[in-house]
């Protein structure tokens, strides 16, 4: 079941940095948000609508919804930004664009890594830039028609947008209020940066685990529990399930739609970190190579305990890792274990980790 989300007025979503009323005047956000702010926001919605606060606590919806202690049968996969219904993707990390060139991605190559390098990268093949010309990452995003051909390798290179042609920042300037003279306080002016969609623009989830849900309706979502409106769509990731791969010589990249939290930081738990070989749902494989962003952290508000939930380091979306597969396995078991599947060690039913197939050249 798919559900697309449009907020009806701008959103706020801060970053863990502390922000405290009197000493900081400038809040940060991001966007989009992370997958737990729309689990919550899915769960939320589920609670009031079939009850109250006090039956969730009461374990009345344990089965589906959870308790406060545990999940329940319910799985997202995203949240994707969406271009007129299409989901559109964080450009991935062995894709760079020539400085200056603001239009064109090129691929790294992956080779041996040279023996002249210095690097705390222990892993024995890397991704190289061999021509000319001095690159960078982009921050930009790949259309739907694009992510299908690059995990396919369908294209010598590709166009990314910019992330101003789906959103903008908006500051809002702010001042607390004393709450017994109902009057400003001194030095407590503030400002925040509020995220508004463009018209084409839109967040799309997919949500498994529970047999029915509204038509359409409304969501409470980011800081301040903004409004965002809700409708059912159409499943507009068929396409990407059912591609067919070309994996030569056993070799596969692991591409992460949303962020990842591994119990190794960088590396999932089920790697060895000395010979980089592990199994996942009988799969064994080796990592070859990788390509990550900076790890980002991730907290939230717990509202069972009335208190911030811990920070967990997490590898952000668009990284990606290549793989070498070290027994027979058919595509279809494959993909079964790694494409559209939420594969973070940590919170995987919240969306974390979200990964696709794609072919190594």
């Amino acid at each position: 079941m798919l559900i697309k989300i449009k907020p009806l007025d701008t959103l706020f979503f801060r970053t863990p940095k502390p922000f405290f009323k009197g000493e900081d005047t400038w809040s940060d956000s991001f966007f989009p948000p992370y997958p737990s702010t729309v689990y919550g926001a899915v769960r939320s919605y589920l609670i009031f609508k079939n009850g109250t606060l006090e039956d969730f606590y009461n374990g009345k919806y344990r089965d589906i919804i959870g308790t406060q202690e545990e999940k329940g049968k319910i799985v997202i996969k995203g949240p994707f930004l969406a271009e007129n219904g299409k989901s559109i993707f964080k450009v991935p990390y062995d894709l760079v664009c020539l400085k200056g060139d603001n239009e064109t991605l090129h691929y790294l190559q992956f080779r041996k890594k040279p023996s002249l390098m210095i690097s705390n990268y222990n892993l024995d093949n890397a991704l190289l830039w061999r021509r000319e010309g001095v690159v960078d990452n982009s921050e930009g995003w790949l259309n739907f028609i694009d992510f299908k051909e690059y995990l396919t390798l369908k294209a010598e290179e590709f166009s990314y947008i910019e992330s101003k042609s789906y959103f903008e920042e908006e500051d809002k300037i702010g001042i607390n209020i004393d709450e017994n003279t109902k009057s400003s306080k001194y030095g407590h002016l503030y400002r925040i940066s509020m995220i508004r969609l463009k018209e084409n623009a839109e967040l799309i989830v997919e949500i498994e685990g529970i047999d029915s849900f509204d038509e359409k309706g409304v969501l409470q979502l980011g800081g301040k529990a903004r409004a965002a409106v809700f409708e059912k769509g159409e499943d507009v990731f068929n396409d990407l399930k059912n591609l067919k791969f070309n994996l030569n010589d056993g070799l596969f990249k692991i591409y992460l739609a949303t962020p990842a939290i591994f119990k190794k930081g960088w590396l999932p738990y089920w790697i060895n970190e000395n010979t980089l070989i592990g199994e996942f749902k009988g799969i064994k494989l080796k990592l070859l190579a990788c390509a990550i962003g900076k790890p980002i952290f991730i907290g939230g508000w717990d509202i069972a305990q009335g208190n911030s939930k811990p920070l967990n380091k997490a590898v952000p979306a668009g990284s990606v890792y290549y793989f070498e597969l070290l027994n027979d396995m058919d595509l279809n078991t494959l993909k079964e274990a790694f494409h559209f599947k939420n594969i973070s060690d940590e919170k995987a039913e919240e969306g974390f980790g979200l990964s696709f197939i794609g072919e190594v050249r």
